[in-house]
């Protein structure tokens, strides 16, 4: 896994990589633009006489600028610097790396009034590449001043635009933007990436991500905190539950569902179905008894359990003491898919979470009815897992959507902590947090995910592989990298928007042949 960082952080580790390591932060901004000017070879291959424009401002992120354009002028670049302050306000590595490419012969531009802009701009806006160097990672709130409206001026051109370290006008710790932020084709982030490089709406503007090595020594980043962890495709295959020759359909597990309704069935075949795509030995949806017999014939592999429901056609609360039973020496649970916000329903969700002591999924409804008082998930002792996406987080939590998309990384590992239990929030970048350690982002998927449906077929891949013994941690990892997996397959041949959360589950196939190989 790659350590996410918030701003703070990699001010550590750059502050250890210089005074502990002794590596001399003009090596380690040499390396920055260097990494900078190689994004840009690696879109264009021959870069002579090819128009550059670098916007710097007066700290390290305008450094970097200057060091990409010293190498890119060294090509054969026709480069010149707009530098958003006087010369004589940089400092330390910066000004050295300014006064190094002014002395071969590098053009520099100040532009601190607004004559400059408009004397400069026809020049800058005929630039086939813009490299914003202009605010890093320090940005709190809008950007103000000529910064701010270079911004918008660099959105405007129809250059190549390559953000060093992060696209000016982002708030690094959190991926919100308050004013103008550079839409960027590339950014080169610098050491490990930032929080709000993976986190919408910033996510939007950053374009391609270039993870680049500037020399900091893995000692460091090892022993360093970060913000969270982003999954890679290595870290999932080790997570995989093992196969033996000599097993049978009772050595992966048998997974008990508490789904459906009138009008709802459709939900819990998905979710059975991706259960047992995921290698799930045995499945059962124990479902109200108008309906049970539905999943044996929408799904031949998956069994039924008829239960009690109420005059609407949801599962009613004495069916609680026929779940809590069967489900004694299975292997894990998942309660949700296809519910109703019934009170009955309700009552009997929360019965099943006092009196199951198995691991366990919570999703959909289930989630939703236990809004207001989730004490009940607090005194679980078995594992437990909640699938919320934003809306059903705010209800859980009690706040507004706007607040827990503000701070995913937060709100998920808050609910983790108070709950014991793994939380999966849902959404582009889904985040899964533990009680313990740091959160870890997801980045595989796309749009096509954005259908209902598609959180059902997540919860029965969750309940699969928890099914089969995975910790809870690793299941929920696991599950979402393969989720979004399946849509990024699916995108390869087809326009994502065109894709039914059934056929997740078809995909499921390729997509673990994939990961195995």
């Amino acid at each position: 896994m790659i350590k996410v960082v918030t701003a703070e952080q990699m001010r550590g580790i750059d502050d250890r990589t210089i005074n502990e390591k002794k590596i001399p932060g003009l090596i380690l901004m040499e390396n920055a633009g260097s990494s900078v000017a190689a994004a840009v070879v690696e879109r264009f291959g021959e870069v002579c006489d090819l128009s550059v424009s670098v916007f710097a401002g007066k700290g390290n992120n305008g450094g970097d600028g200057f060091v990409a354009a010293r190498r890119l002028e060294n090509m054969g670049a026709d480069v010149t610097v707009f530098l958003v302050a006087e010369r004589k306000e940089l400092q330390g590595d910066a000004a050295v790396n300014m006064e190094a490419f002014e002395a071969m012969g590098g053009s520099i531009k100040e532009i601190t009034e607004e004559r400059h802009l408009n004397n400069f701009r026809i020049k800058f806006m005929h630039s086939a590449v813009m490299v914003d160097a202009l605010l890093g990672t320090g940005l709190s709130s809008a950007p103000r001043g000529m910064a701010g409206r270079l911004i918008h001026v660099i959105n405007e051109a129809g250059a190549y635009k390559v953000a060093v370290d992060v696209p000016s006008g982002m708030v690094s710790d959190s991926g919100q933007i308050s004013g103008d932020c550079v839409w960027a084709d590339v950014t080169v982030t610098l050491g490990l990436p930032k929080v709000g490089l993976l986190t919408y709406p910033a996510k939007a503007r950053v374009g391609k991500l270039v993870i680049a090595d500037i020399s900091i020594p893995s000692t460091v980043i090892a022993e360093s905190p970060c913000a969270a962890l982003l999954l890679e495709e290595s870290d999932i295959r080790n997570r995989m539950p093992q196969r033996g020759g000599d097993s049978s359909k009772g050595s992966y597990g048998h997974l008990v569902m508490a789904c459906g309704s009138v009008g709802m069935g459709g939900t819990a075949a998905m979710a059975g179905l991706a259960a047992l795509r995921m290698g799930a030995g045995l499945v059962t949806a124990a479902a109200p008894e108008g309906m049970a017999s539905v999943f044996e014939t929408s799904v031949p592999e998956m069994m039924s359990l008829p239960l009690p429901q109420t005059p609407g056609g949801a599962i009613a609360e004495e069916a609680a003491e026929i779940f809590i039973k069967f489900t004694e020496g299975k292997a894990a649970a998942l309660l949700g898919p296809g519910l109703r916000t019934d009170q009955s329903t309700a009552r009997f969700i929360r019965k099943v979470l006092e009196g199951s002591k198995i691991p366990l999924v919570l999703d959909a409804d289930g989630l939703n009815m236990i809004a207001g008082d989730i004490s009940v998930i607090t005194e679980r002792k078995a594992p437990t897992i909640l699938t919320p996406h934003p809306g059903e987080m705010a209800r859980l939590t009690g706040k507004s959507i706007t607040d827990i998309q503000a701070d995913r990384l937060g709100e998920a590992e808050a609910l983790a902590k108070a709950t014991d239990a793994v939380v999966v929030l849902k959404g582009a970048g889904t985040v899964i947090a533990g009680p313990d350690g740091p959160p870890r982002i997801n980045l595989t998927g796309n749009h096509g995910l954005a259908k209902g449906g598609s959180g059902d077929a997540l919860a029965g891949m969750i309940a699969g592989l928890l099914a089969q013994g995975s910790a809870s941690t690793a299941a929920a990892e696991t599950a979402v990298w393969l989720h979004g997996r399946c849509a990024d397959i699916y995108a390869e041949d087809n326009d994502p928007r065109t894709m039914l959360p059934t056929e997740i589950n078809g995909l499921i196939p390729k997509a673990v042949t994939l990961l195995m190989k």
